[in-house]
């Protein structure tokens, strides 16, 4: 009974767990990279401002291999177009 209670969730969700997490990490990364950005600036030590700035360009990289990947999964139809159902 708890299989079938599982299925039906699944089905009604928005988007599909795999496309959650795509999201979910995407929006992680986006603020991260708004955080390491300011530390960034406002660090007086020559060795933090080096590792926010690296650290702020893989979250750039990041960024763009989610976006990437979630344009894939539209073009694919692997991403609900109508969430209204």
């Amino acid at each position: 009974m708890a299989s079938s209670t599982l299925m039906k969730s699944e089905q009604d969700a928005v988007v599909d767990d795999t496309n959650h997490d795509l999201i979910h990490t995407l929006s992680v990364r986006l603020d991260a990279g708004w955080h390491h950005q300011v530390y960034t600036t406002e660090t007086k030590c020559q060795g933090c401002h080096q590792v926010f700035e690296r650290l702020g360009e893989l979250d750039r990289e990041a960024v763009q291999l989610l976006s990437d990947e979630l344009r894939k999964h539209i073009k694919s139809n692997r991403f609900p177009l109508d969430l209204t159902d």
